[in-house]
């Protein structure tokens, strides 16, 4: 049977290296670290891993260097002609005169006809005078949307906003390498279809001029190299091995079609529990792919579109671990503007969310997530949800404490602000404020993210207080008086009732100080018992303690506003 020819294989076909031939001397009496295999063995024209795509030594010497640039396929065989350096003049712009006719062109330096090679990387030292830079062709960074890191790397994101890294730099003392992870690298390459050419230069000093005189090539469609010897006459290490040579690295063979995102998209949709069978209890599973669901308008004989799937609110623990980089919001998953999917909360404290949208707004890459935390319905449907989703009726849903937390800091923070002439928060670390923002209602039961959401909670709300502010209000008298105490000190001056007012921040402030910012011991217990929230969960006491402040600073900003009218 014929087989079939592929387009790829014509303009890409599969390549043999051959070993170095020698037409005189040898690698055998060479020491290891002089012999050029172990050196040419992982060079591959279809790399899986990482490729070195520059490489330089970090003190002024040129024993070893490795640079790339791009070409066509169809100027493969001109990039290997030589073994030596290409001579391409890319990576810097200039003027060119051409004699006789005395014609003047400015040469931008991303590429050269001549040579046939493209400008891909170089780092520039800017004379010493400035932290050396690392350049790239810009449209590599721009096809992934690549982010940078402090240390001179690079990453980018998949469709489900998870990071993959594209470029890392490796130093050592007495050397400096670049490398790009190798399959996004021959990605970018298809889309563009191009080659990588990469020169290698590699010289050893040796204690003794090899004789007789070692001279060597490699030839083949992926590479061309040349190994030699020769004689410095030094009287310090007088001879020396160069191995100096090119190597192709190959696209990698995908259609046009999937290449047009920098990252291949899976396109897997798993069952999920969607109910149980009432006379066997078994579970009741199906696909949450959209094109093979029914809806209102086609009957598929299959689970609707909005078939309600229920999960443990653990599942949603990867995502508020990351305040960066997702949000959850009243009714709604989202990361990064990459994805965002609708949710609900039912009576039961499970997540609820469309099977549908399992299949058309959740990454694949989050999908087995999910299913690890799928579980069957119970405790019914989330109402608020079904009024809106479903009935289309306008609806306030459950309360929100959190954004009423949220809204009342900035209530607070205003009005002491206007009452004082100078703000009463300190400007926030950025870090710190990613962190308050990223502040959720809690997940599980554990202690332990009822403890970190309190200090959260405690830092954005006391310990960001401008002390040196709030000392200015009326009937502060201690000039060192802290932020609780300087609130409580205004509220009694002013014949409101402080323990409405203060006692929800000292209780705010109490459990952050015997719990979980020191060691946990019977002033823990006694601060939950005078609170009355010894008999809860860790999620429901945090709950309550978020609620409480929330009023209490909304209770503080009106008292702030009724005091500044009365000046005016």
């Amino acid at each position: 049977m014929a087989k079939t020819v592929r387009q790829v294989d014509l303009v890409f076909p599969k390549l043999v290296a051959v070993a170095l031939i020698y037409s005189s001397g040898s690698c055998d009496d060479l020491p290891e670290h002089a012999r050029p295999d172990g050196y040419l063995a992982p060079l591959t024209a279809t790399p899986t891993e990482w490729v070195t795509v520059l490489g330089t030594p970090v003190h002024d010497r040129f024993d070893w260097g490795i640079s790339s640039h791009l070409t066509r396929p169809e100027a493969r065989s001109y990039a290997l002609k030589e073994y030596t350096g290409t001579r391409a003049m890319i990576g810097s712009a200039g003027i060119s005169t051409f004699y006789p006719e005395m014609r003047t062109v400015f040469e931008e330096g991303l590429r050269d006809k001549d040579e046939r090679a493209e400008f891909f990387v170089q780092r520039r030292t800017h004379h010493g005078l400035a932290e050396p830079t690392l350049e790239f062709t810009p449209s590599f960074l721009w096809y992934f949307d690549a982010i940078p890191r402090n240390d001179g790397s690079w990453y980018y994101l998949d469709d489900a906003g998870r990071d993959h890294e594209l470029v890392r730099t490796r130093r050592t003392d007495t050397e400096l390498r670049i490398d790009i992870a190798a399959l996004p690298l021959r990605r970018y390459f298809a889309v563009r279809s191009r080659l990588l050419v990469i020169q290698h230069d590699r010289i050893t000093r040796l204690d003794h001029v090899p004789d007789p005189e070692i001279d060597a090539v490699e030839r083949s469609d992926l590479r061309h190299f040349a190994f030699h010897s020769g004689d410095i006459h030094s009287v310090d290490r007088p001879g020396f091995v160069r191995l100096v040579g090119k190597q192709i690295v190959l696209p990698i063979d995908a259609a046009p079609a999937d290449l047009a995102r920098p990252h291949t998209s899976e396109r897997r949709f798993p069952d999920y529990t969607v109910g149980v069978d009432p006379s066997t209890g078994e579970r009741i599973t199906s696909t949450c792919d959209p094109d093979k669901l029914s809806n209102y308008f086609t009957d598929r004989g299959t689970p609707h579109y909005l078939t309600r799937v229920y999960f443990r609110r653990e599942v949603l623990n990867r995502y508020t671990s990351q305040p960066s980089r997702y949000r959850i919001e009243a009714g709604r998953l989202s990361c990064l503007g990459l994805w965002g999917i609708s949710i609900g909360t039912n009576p039961e404290g499970l997540t609820e969310v469309y099977l549908g949208d399992l299949g058309r707004d959740l990454p694949a890459e989050e999908r087995d997530h999910w299913l690890s935390f799928n579980v069957p319905p119970s405790g019914g449907r989330d109402e608020g949800r079904f009024s809106r989703d479903i009935l289309g009726q306008w609806t306030d849903g459950p309360p929100d404490p959190l954004r009423r937390l949220f809204a009342a800091r900035e209530h607070f923070s205003t009005a002491l602000s206007t009452l004082l002439g100078q703000a009463v928060y300190k400007t926030w670390h950025p870090a710190d404020q990613i962190a308050f923002e990223g502040l959720h209602m809690p997940t599980s039961s554990e202690q332990h993210e009822a403890d970190t959401l309190i200090l959260l909670l405690a830092k954005g709300v006391i310990d960001y207080l401008n002390v040196k502010a709030l000392r200015r209000l009326p009937g502060v008298t201690d000039p060192k008086a802290l932020g609780i105490n300087c609130l409580e000190a205004w509220v009694i001056s002013s014949g409101e009732d402080s323990d409405t007012l203060i006692r929800p921040l000292r209780l705010l402030q109490g459990l952050r100080s015997t719990g979980p910012a020191h060691l946990r011991g019977k002033d823990w217990h006694a601060t939950l018992t005078r609170a009355g929230l010894d008999g809860l969960r860790p999620d429901e006491q945090f709950v309550q303690v978020l609620t409480l402040t929330g009023d209490a600073l909304r209770a503080l900003a009106q008292h702030a506003e009724t005091q500044h009218q009365s000046t005016q």
